[in-house]
């Protein structure tokens, strides 16, 4: 895939008002210039480097530059569609995961737990309009990427993130438990709700759909209609299959199933993305068997497809470990403006998906490991000794005053058995006495 989808998407988009005969003239530029849906690159090529692109290479020209002085005067362009301001074509080119706008972020000064939250990315506190239709969509939460999270996490924790990959916020939920260098860590995901764009919450983040391609026919599955009688909101899922609805057909165009939304932005960039792209879990883990049909070889597994997994430490909040899925998707429109895209289904092909998962250096697990579970078992065994040692001082003191009170108890006695001893050898004296005296008489 290259920039031809991008610009036959762009020809049809009523926001560029571009005529029919406009549509010709891009079309035979586009024959001209050897432009097809298909070519084929080296993956770092298409992925990073970039590559030369005859279309974009037309477009930064300097013939197109004069004549666009000429005839729209200075800053204009005779190119009635966008063209990227990027030297050559790379889904990812030049993103290096540092390549980014600036963040202003909070320090934790006034609350720890608010300790890297984003408070503007790249000098906004909200993403664009024309990026996103809802506040909610267009919200900046939480930290960039999850990179801090509040402390003393449990099963119930949440926490946002702001995610400038993807363009937009994202709010993490509990998945599961693991022990990381021996460290115990709660993970969070970013579940099936966040890439579900069906439901109310989630409006904000629909693909718009503006070429008004049925890319998933099938889908939803519903059973035959009866009259319709009532009036209701066809915006919402559960009322897709209503009869007085029209399955995913609303307000003109089709919604997209579950588990996908589109890409805005350039990656990292404050700039409106120069090629329709779509993103969703690898597989479509989280879309319908309607959608996983449509391609052969789709055979999502949890286990190795759950797009976004962060694993932290439960008191700190430390991440110690992140795995990234991503998968990409490209929409094919079939267009009759375009000869070599006529004979084309409307069909959204994945073009590749992505793992990444950082290496942290063992010294940081050492530290964490140090602070975090070593001190705290340290502490606790300290408190147990403290408590051994204190009911130990005190059984000895008992001891010892249960030994003096013993001493003063018999004192007395002996004191008793002495006088009635004196008592009785007086009393035998005097028995002696009389009786010699009676022998005497």
């Amino acid at each position: 895939m290259n920039l031809f989808q991008g610009a036959v998407g762009s020809m049809i988009d009523p926001q560029f008002k571009i005529t029919r005969t406009g549509r010709t003239i891009i079309a035979t530029a586009l024959m001209i210039l050897g432009e097809y849906p298909f070519v084929s690159h080296k993956v770092r090529e298409v992925l990073f480097d970039g590559y030369e692109d005859a279309l974009l290479s037309a477009a930064h020209s300097g013939i197109v530059t004069v004549l666009s002085g000429i005839f729209k005067g200075e800053g204009g362009s005779i190119v009635p569609i966008p063209i990227p301001q990027m030297p050559k074509f790379g889904y990812f080119q030049g993103y290096n995961n540092s390549r980014d706008e600036e963040y202003w972020i909070e320090t934790g000064k006034k609350d720890i737990n608010q300790i890297g939250r984003v408070q503007k990315w790249a000098g906004i506190t909200e993403l664009p309009d024309s990026w996103w239709m809802t506040p909610e969509a267009r919200s900046i939460r939480g930290s960039d990427t999850g990179s801090f999270t509040q402390m003393h996490l449990d099963e119930s924790s949440t926490s946002d993130m702001f995610f400038s990959f993807m363009c937009r916020s994202f709010t993490k939920t509990f998945y599961k438990k693991e022990t990381i260098q021996s460290i115990p860590t709660m993970g969070y995901h970013i579940g099936y709700d966040e890439w579900d764009t069906t439901s109310d919450k989630n409006v904000g983040f629909r693909y718009r759909n503006v070429e008004k391609r049925n890319y998933f026919p099938n889908w939803p599955q519903c059973p035959p209609k009866g009259p319709c009688h009532q009036t209701v909101d066809c915006s919402k899922s559960i009322n897709f299959c209503h009869a007085c609805c029209d399955g995913s057909f609303y307000n003109g165009t089709y919604l997209l199933p579950p588990g996908m939304f589109p890409l805005v932005c350039y990656p990292g960039r404050l700039q409106p993305t120069p090629f329709a792209v779509v993103y969703s879990p690898p597989h479509f883990l989280f879309s319908p068997d309607e959608v996983r049909n449509t391609v052969v070889g789709m055979s999502p597994d949890p286990e190795k497809h759950e797009p976004m997994i962060y694993y932290h430490e439960t008191y700190s909040g430390t991440t110690l470990k992140v795995t990234n899925r991503l998968q990409v998707n490209m929409p094919v429109i079939k267009s009759h403006d375009v000869p070599s895209s006529e004979n084309m289904p409307n069909v959204m092909i994945p073009l590749f998906w992505q793992e990444a998962t950082p290496i942290y250096h063992q010294f940081i697990f050492n530290q964490v490991w140090f602070g975090f579970v070593l001190v705290p078992r340290l502490m606790t065994v300290l408190q147990f000794v403290a408590l051994g040692l204190g009911l130990l001082l005190l059984t000895i003191l008992v001891f010892l005053q249960l030994r003096k009170n013993q001493k003063t108890t018999i004192r007395p006695s002996g004191s008793f058995l002495e006088t009635t001893t004196h008592w009785l050898s007086s009393t035998s004296s005097s028995s002696t006495n009389e009786s010699g005296g009676l022998r005497r008489m």
